[in-house]
Formats: C-alpha cells, sequence, structure tokens
C-alpha cells in the first residue's frame, strides 16, 4: 500500500476511501477483473445483519 503520509487532515471517510482504493489497484494488479475486483471489495465491506 502506499505510503499514507500527507495525507494528514482526511476525514475517515477519505481516509477509508483511499485504502479501499489501493485495494482496488492490488486486485487488478494481481489478475482480478474489475467485476471481480469490486465484488470482493463489496463483500470486504458489508455489514451482517446480526
Amino acid at each position: 500500500m502506499e505510503n499514507l503520509q500527507g495525507f494528514e487532515g482526511l476525514s475517515a471517510l477519505e481516509e477509508s476511501a483511499v485504502r479501499l482504493h489501493e485495494i482496488y489497484k492490488s486486485l487488478m494488479t494481481g489478475g482480478f477483473t474489475e467485476d471481480e475486483a469490486l465484488s470482493l471489495i463489496a463483500k470486504m465491506t458489508h455489514k451482517s445483519s446480526e
């Protein structure tokens, strides 16, 4: 993951968006399709109703 220094002042939501984008880029580099990468990210971030 890229060094996140220099991102001081970002909101928690903005920081999360940067981190998710880094995960997305890693999945794409790893050979996943766009749909597969987005599906995996959705599954990772989905809160199960308990």
